[in-house]
């Protein structure tokens, strides 16, 4: 409908029951929330118990903004900080920001790194969810680098009741950025995505993030119900100040090298 011009690509959609954003629907990631009306579940089902209705919500490789503006119709009170390099995104979560009249976002284009400088991103054609840090052989348009560190300094940011990292495969060089930060614990969970394929683009292990986090005093825990009893101890309740969540603490060592899934670390407390 949209090659024959009877349907606009750009349109604002409902999901998750009230939840609203605008698309790309030749994005086919998009495209199917737009059919399904429904994004992740469970991610919110994490999310709304981890971050207070006054807290702080980091959105590390935003995207189109489903997880922000997901969240965002549950708790309006947050204060949403948003991440992407890809300018298509930034223009689609600029549109997007203006349907969220009660909330608080700030939104940044950037790569996120440890060093200064810029990093030449590649904007993928097929779906913008695979948009990525460019490898060597691969073409790309040249984005500012941001350490989260200097961003949370310069934004009086004291701290992050939740962060959600998807950044396809270049978390390490986001999380060395945010060391400081992290190292005192001023991050309380962060919610990221571990893919073998993702961290081997860049000649990682598909276990470096965890590695990382634990390292800065976070534990580790499977936070999909599919997922427990695979490794780690048995799944058990956690009770928090906004509700109960069940998750299996397990040891980076533990996670098995050609697994993929999202992870939830917690600062130990």
């Amino acid at each position: 409908l949209c090659k024959i011009g009877l349907q606009e690509r750009l349109r604002v959609i409902e999901f998750n029951n009230g939840a609203r954003t605008i698309i790309d629907l030749s994005d086919p990631e998009p495209r199917n929330v737009f059919i399904q009306r429904k994004f992740e579940p469970h991610f919110f089902e994490i999310a709304k118990v981890l971050t207070p209705q006054d807290g702080v919500f980091f959105d590390l490789g935003a995207n189109v903004g489903f997880c922000s503006f997901g969240l965002a119709s549950l708790k309006p009170g947050v204060q949403f900080h948003l991440f992407e390099a890809s300018p298509k995104m930034i223009n689609l979560l600029n549109q997007s920001i203006e349907l969220q009249q009660d909330c608080s976002f700030q939104l940044t284009q950037s790569c996120l790194s440890d060093r200064e400088g810029h990093t030449r991103f590649h904007l993928s054609t097929e779906q913008s969810g695979q948009s990525h840090v460019a490898n060597s052989g691969e073409e790309g348009i040249e984005v500012s680098n941001l350490l989260l560190d200097k961003y949370c300094q310069n934004h009086r940011v004291a701290q992050i009741d939740f962060a959600k990292i998807d950044l396809e495969g270049h978390e390490i060089p986001a999380l060395k950025g945010w060391r400081q930060f992290l190292g005192k614990q001023q991050v309380k969970a962060l919610y990221i995505e571990i893919i073998p394929e993702n961290q081997a683009r860049y000649d990682y292990q598909t276990i470096a993030p965890l590695i990382l986090l634990e390292s800065l005093g976070y534990r580790l825990f499977l936070c999909k119900p599919d997922d427990f009893d695979r490794f780690g101890i048995p799944s058990k309740i956690h009770t928090f100040t906004d509700g109960k969540l069940p998750l299996s603490e397990f040891k980076a060592e533990e996670y098995p090298p050609s697994f993929a899934t999202d992870i939830l670390a917690l600062a130990d407390e």
